[in-house]
């Protein structure tokens, strides 16, 4: 431990950020790097770029979390402070859109009098004036030779230095129909406008790489655009294999960062043009403790792991399973915590951190968690049966095989760190089967579970470990019960009649315990159709309105993000459109209003569904909540906001952000089939090979508050 260090630092602020969102700037990312084996992987990549000058594609690849964008930004930050800035770097988020409009965001990093500099080689006479302008269009055209064979770049660039025509020339590099003066000189309308902005884009990146010697571009969340219509097709895999080709023909350093899922949408001649693939490193104990100190350095001038010891910071890294966003955010509430208590963080309060803030599970909801799949799948079943003498711990749940002395144990741990508790568990199983020979034993962690431990246990219980996710919990718990009861009868060998008498006692309990969940699901939507009725909820859901009066409309790319939002999560759940048909006009007219509640009512009597729906509308309604906060704050502070203000900003962005984490959006998916089953009908587009599923869809919704905050202070 580091007890020698003392209190807890004190200090004005808490130098942990709440958020844990990487804020681009133009010197980094403001905020710790640990030296990781990616961020030694990319780093060493792009040393040999600056080093050879040889264009290349790298892919930075890493879930939610990882620090994809924190590496992208550092690693131009490490370009500046290893040429003296003399090499041209530039961040861009992809946008969920085309390519043009990757493009002109390419644009906006730049300006009109930025690439005119870049053109200044090309100009003798310090006046400005070309002695020959054909001869500038030839002398252009030939060097861009290497990224497009198009005349019209020559044309478009001759023309900018030119400022009687320089105007409409930016225009038409912009991605703008050629004006007079263009189509006078030659220059015709794009028969493929996505493909003309890609080449561009190549041009400027050999422009710079003329001028500067070398060029870096990061291209973030390309996972973004690829999958904007759904899944790429030909088209968009032939614009982003010319995209790659055109930066490295240029001599540039091309980064893109995405989800893992990116690589498995890619063709394989895009594949192929990708050099080295650098996959997110999850964070150890000893990268924990080093961010600690770096970060404390930074915010104390003492690079201190106080209010953290070494066990806490362990303990930490094993339950955020390495994750950086998950481990700042930790360190952030963990260090207020110890602040407040005047005491160091301890297991207790990672602990409870913890399943606040990633609604970590707890005993109690695990059991209830194990009584549902047991009573859904029609096992008799006892809570804390004693197995052996009264020395002994009682078994959590005891599934028996009736009339034999026989069974099935389910027991509940909470994570399993040392080897002392691996040796605990290993012993308690050695006496079950002592005093109960015919018995198998399921081991479910409630937390975290290292591998090498779950290894260890897994030659003692009768199947792997368990080890708690709320995806894949109900699903894995019911395929282990059946195996083993079906090995124990195979054991003790019960007859055949026996046996079948078992199972159809059992699925005659499955039958009443689903007939009692119906009549109650029935009670319970009444209650909630008594609730909405008088509030005027029972019919169109309403979308979001403008803020009225003098308040100003959102900028435009901000209200763009959160129209996308609302947009995405319509398109994900089908929700929304199947209660407005189940309530359509003609619909009622038709049928008597009968066959469209009948498909939802259907639907909705799967639990699953219930649980989706619920947390579709729950976040819906965060969404146009933190819309409407952010409205206000834009109307009170869009001008010169002040620190306070920033603040505020902030305090309004992880609110979304923790609210958003807190849900379990991964339930959304269930919904897929919904989305599909509305999709029908003449005038309606076929949603089922272009809705997104919920691994694309929630890039749009987690990191919101972050992007809002970054857009809004980009002005």
């Amino acid at each position: 431990m580091d007890a020698v260090e003392g209190p807890p630092a004190a200090g004005p602020v808490n130098p942990f950020s709440p958020t844990a969102v990487a804020r681009v700037t133009e010197q980094g990312t403001g905020g710790s790097t640990v030296v990781t084996a990616a961020v030694r992987d990319a780093t060493d990549q792009l040393d040999d770029y600056l080093r050879t000058g040889d264009g290349a594609v790298v892919a930075l690849i890493g879930d939610y979390g990882t620090g994809k964008t924190h590496l992208a930004v550092e690693l131009l930050a490490h370009t500046r402070r290893v040429t003296g800035a003399t090499v041209q770097g530039i961040y861009l988020d992809a946008p969920g859109d085309t390519f043009l409009s990757l493009h002109r965001r390419f644009l906006t990093r730049l300006s009109r009098d930025a690439v005119r500099e870049l053109l200044a080689d090309y100009v003798p006479d310090p006046t400005g004036v070309t002695p020959s302008g054909d001869q500038l269009v030839r002398r252009l055209r030939a060097d861009l030779a290497e990224v497009t064979t198009d005349p019209a770049f020559g044309t478009a660039l001759a023309m900018l230095l030119d400022p009687s025509t320089e105007a409409a020339a930016w225009d038409w590099l912009s991605g703008h129909p050629p004006g007079p003066a263009l189509v006078a000189a030659g220059v015709t309308p794009s028969t493929n406008v996505e493909a003309t902005a890609v080449e561009a884009m190549g041009v400027l990146a050999l422009l710079h790489g003329r001028r500067h010697d070398r060029f870096v571009l990061v291209l973030d969340e390309l996972d973004k655009i690829l999958t904007a219509g759904g899944r790429p097709g030909p088209e968009t895999m032939a614009r982003l294999q010319r995209l790659l080709g055109v930066f490295t023909s240029a001599g540039a350093l091309l980064v893109i960062a995405g989800l893992p899922d990116m690589l498995h949408l890619l063709s394989t001649e895009v594949r192929q043009r990708i050099g080295p693939i650098v996959r997110m490193s999850a964070l150890t104990g000893e990268d924990v403790r080093t961010f600690i100190r770096q970060t404390q350095l930074r915010a104390f001038g003492q690079a201190r792991l106080a209010p953290f010891t070494v066990e806490t910071t362990e303990y930490l890294a094993n339950l955020a399973d390495g994750v950086p966003r998950r481990v700042i955010r930790l360190c952030y509430h963990l260090f207020q915590r110890a602040a407040q208590a005047g005491t160091p963080v301890t297991h207790v309060m990672v602990r409870e951190v913890v399943r606040v803030q990633f609604d970590l599970a707890n005993r109690q909801d695990v059991a209830a968690d194990v009584r549902r799949v047991l009573t859904q799948d029609g096992w008799s079943y006892q809570r804390d049966h004693l197995v052996g003498s009264m020395r002994d711990l009682p078994v959590d749940f005891w599934i028996p095989l009736e009339e034999r002395n026989a069974g099935c144990c389910v027991l509940l741990s909470e994570s399993v760190l040392k080897a002392e508790e691996v040796d605990d568990l290993n012993r308690r199983v050695v006496a079950i089967r002592a005093a109960v020979p015919d018995s198998e034993v399921i081991l479910v962690v409630v937390g975290h579970l290292p591998a090498e431990f779950g290894a260890d246990l897994a030659g003692t219980f009768s199947v792997e470990p368990i080890v708690h996710d709320p995806q894949s919990f109900a699903e894995d718990l019911s395929g282990s019960v059946k195996a083993l009861m079906r090995r124990l009868e195979q054991a003790i060998g019960a007859d055949a009649l026996t046996s079948v008498r078992r199972r159809v006692e059992r699925i005659h309990r499955q039958q009443s315990n689903t007939q009692r969940s119906i009549e109650h699901l029935s009670y319970q939507l009444d209650e909630i159709r008594g609730e909405l009725r008088p509030a005027g909820l029972l019919g169109v859901m309403p979308q979001h309105q403008p803020a009225t009066g003098a308040t100003p409309p959102l900028p435009g790319r901000v209200a763009r993000v959160f129209v996308e939002a609302i947009d995405a999560l319509d398109q994900l759940t089908g929700f929304e459109r199947r209660l407005r048909d189940a309530f359509a006009p003609h619909r009622v007219a038709t049928v008597g209003g009968a066959d469209g509640g009948q498909a939802l009512r259907s639907l909705l009597r799967s639990r699953d569904v219930q649980r989706a729906v619920g947390t579709s509308v729950v976040l819906r309604r965060l969404i146009e909540a933190f819309r409407e906060g952010v409205e206000q704050w834009y109307d009170g502070h869009r001008v010169d906001p002040q620190p306070t203000d920033l603040e505020r900003l902030d305090l309004l962005c992880e609110t979304y952000d923790g609210i958003a984490e807190y849900l379990p959006l991964f339930q959304l998916d269930t919904l897929s089939g919904l989305a599909a089953a509305g999709a029908g009908g003449e005038d309606s587009p076929d949603l089922t090979d272009r809705s997104p599923t919920w691994s694309q869809a929630r890039s749009v919704f987690d990191g919101l508050g972050g992007r809002v905050r970054q857009l809004l202070l980009a002005g």
